[in-house]
């Protein structure tokens, strides 16, 4: 039986997925993606299992990325690579998913369009950088999935030209590899700080769930109520665990096209435990004002506290507990105007000494009118 590629538009995904198989019984072979390596980290068609495994992540981060992108409406399955073949020589492996998608209206396979892009991203990088930072906003548009390609490629590169790595495709062997440019590592770096330092914002909160398995990633609940996702890397998993339950400083670039709030690009995490205040609601402080942050995982409640003024505030929210610290300092700044020195302990007059560093107590005096104490 022979098939035309006017004919694929004939049949679904599925029915396609089951030709491809049955053709694969026959001896009819698929293409593959090859991975070509050589260098020192290769000897006697051995390889290291630690470099071969970051190379294969790589690939397979680049491939997501594409998926993401371009190719939304297909399931994740049809983009996950399978290892098929180990050739002799230089090491020489080749990948294929379990089936090769259509689209409906195209006569062309996705998975040979994707790699077709990839290896003309590949072209432009060596031949034109320029052109091939026009090609990876023309193609990613999201600054998050930018960052991300060009994240997974720099992680194919070897930084001391330890080895060299062809991506080729084709069935029996790779149709005219291309070998991926180790010299415009520091080109690619340059590209992941540009657009890092445009894109890049940060968020504070508490983490509140964590996914520990592929692809991880944590919730995080920020100051102003809102729930982001965030994804983080393997090696993260320690760190992330370390701060379940506690107020964090996230950086990071948040996905454009993800239907939820996501922050697909985290950069750093650190713990949230002090912040400044100017001003709190009517209470304008002539210096700034360190507040402790934490969170208690117990009762769910922010806390809010300054040693030196003995203020303290709580809330099952950042707002209520920023509320609860501004009454804290109104009733002091109250009882300071209601009772006379003479009445004070030694400790509550070196507090309303340090409350005048940060208050004029007059102006309140004004606002809020003479007080007395009823004995």
């Amino acid at each position: 039986m022979g098939f035309f590629p006017g004919d694929f538009k004939k049949f679904n995904r599925n029915a396609y997925g089951v030709l491809c198989r049955r053709l694969c019984m026959t001896g009819h072979e698929t293409k593959k993606i090859w991975l070509i390596i050589d260098g020192e980290i290769v000897t006697d068609h051995k390889i290291e299992a630690y470099t071969f495994g970051k190379l294969l992540t790589n690939l397979q981060k680049v491939i997501d990325v594409f998926k993401q992108t371009k190719y939304g409406a297909h399931p994740k399955t049809d983009f996950r690579l399978y290892l098929t073949n180990v050739n002799k020589g230089s090491v020489a492996v080749a990948f294929q998913p379990l089936d090769f998608p259509t689209e409906l209206f195209k006569d062309s396979l996705v998975f040979d369009e994707m790699i077709f892009d990839l290896q003309s991203l590949i072209t432009a990088l060596i031949d034109s950088p320029d052109e091939f930072r026009k090609k990876i906003e023309r193609d990613f548009e999201d600054p998050s999935q930018i960052i991300r390609f060009l994240e997974s490629f720099r992680g194919m590169l070897s930084k001391k030209n330890k080895f060299s790595v062809k991506v080729g495709y084709d069935t029996k062997k790779p149709r005219n590899p291309i070998v991926l440019p180790s010299h415009r590592e520091a080109y690619i770096e340059t590209l992941i700080s540009e657009y890092y330092r445009k894109s890049a914002i940060e968020i504070k909160g508490v983490i509140t769930r964590i996914k520990g398995d592929d692809p991880r990633s944590f919730t995080i609940k920020t100051l102003e109520g809102e729930t982001i996702k965030c994804d983080y890397p393997a090696d993260w998993e320690k760190d992330v665990r370390a701060f379940f339950k506690s107020s964090v400083t996230v950086n990071g670039v948040m996905s454009r096209r993800a239907r939820l709030k996501e922050m697909e690009v985290v950069k750093d995490i650190q713990p949230f435990n002090s912040m400044i205040l100017d001003s709190l609601e009517e209470f304008n402080f002539r210096e700034p004002l360190a507040i402790r942050v934490s969170y208690d995982d117990k009762d769910n409640h922010w806390c809010l506290a300054n040693e030196e003024l003995s203020l303290t505030g709580y809330g099952t929210t950042y707002e209520r507990a920023l509320s609860s610290l501004k009454e804290s300092l109104e009733s002091l700044v109250v009882g300071y105007l209601a009772f006379n020195d003479t009445a004070l302990s030694e400790k509550s007059r070196k507090i309303k000494r340090n409350l005048q560093t940060y208050l004029d107590l007059n102006e309140y005096a004004r606002q809020f009118g003479e007080l007395t104490v009823q004995s």
